[in-house]
C-alpha cells in the first residue's frame, strides 16, 4: 500500500485487483475503480482495460460509454487487442457526439509520470542481503500479487 500511496502505478493496479477480488470479504469495486483510475492516469494498460470495463457496466463508477471508451482506446494504444476489439463494440453504441468528445480526450490523454521515490527504493547501506535472520520470528516472505488484468467484471469481459 505504501508503494501505491507514494505513486507506483503496478502497486496501484496490484491494490486494485486485491480491491476488485475482494479476498473471500466481497469486492470493493468503488475502491477498486479508484485504484484502477490512479494507476491507468499513469499508463498501465490492464488498469485501463479494467476501467473500460468498469465505465461499460457501471460497476464501481457510474455508466458512462465515452469514458469506457477512452479507457479501451488506451489500452488497445498499448497493444491490447481485447481492447480493441471492446473499443469498437462500444464506439457503436455511441452516438456522434458523445465518440467525438472520448477521441479528443484519448488525444489529449498524457500519462502522469511516477515519482523517483515510488519506483526507485534506494539499498540499505549493509546490502539486502546482509540483515541476520532470526528463525523464531522470521516470517515467509509474502508472494507478490502478479500484475494482472482480474476483477471479477474483468475476468467476466474475458
Amino acid at each position: 500500500m505504501q508503494a501505491a500511496e507514494r505513486g507506483n502505478a503496478k502497486a496501484m493496479h496490484n491494490l486494485a485487483v486485491l480491491d476488485a477480488d475482494g479476498g473471500g470479504k466481497g469486492a470493493n469495486y468503488k475502491s477498486a475503480a479508484q485504484w484502477f483510475r490512479k494507476a491507468a492516469d499513469r499508463g498501465v494498460a490492464d488498469s485501463q482495460f479494467n476501467l473500460g470495463i468498469l465505465y461499460a457496466r457501471g460497476i464501481g463508477v457510474e455508466q458512462n460509454l465515452a469514458e469506457s471508451f477512452k479507457w479501451f482506446s488506451l489500452a488497445a494504444a498499448q497493444g491490447d487487442a481485447d481492447a480493441g476489439h471492446k473499443r469498437d463494440d462500444i464506439a457503436k453504441r455511441l452516438d456522434a457526439q458523445s465518440l467525438a468528445a472520448a477521441k479528443l480526450a484519448i488525444q489529449t490523454f498524457t500519462a502522469e509520470p511516477q515519482p523517483d521515490d515510488a519506483i526507485n527504493v534506494a539499498t540499505p547501506a549493509s546490502g539486502w542481503d546482509s540483515a541476520p535472520v532470526q528463525a523464531s520470528t522470521a516470517k515467509p516472505a509474502a508472494k507478490p500479487v502478479a500484475a494482472k488484468r482480474t476483477a471479477s467484471a474483468a475476468a467476466a469481459a474475458h
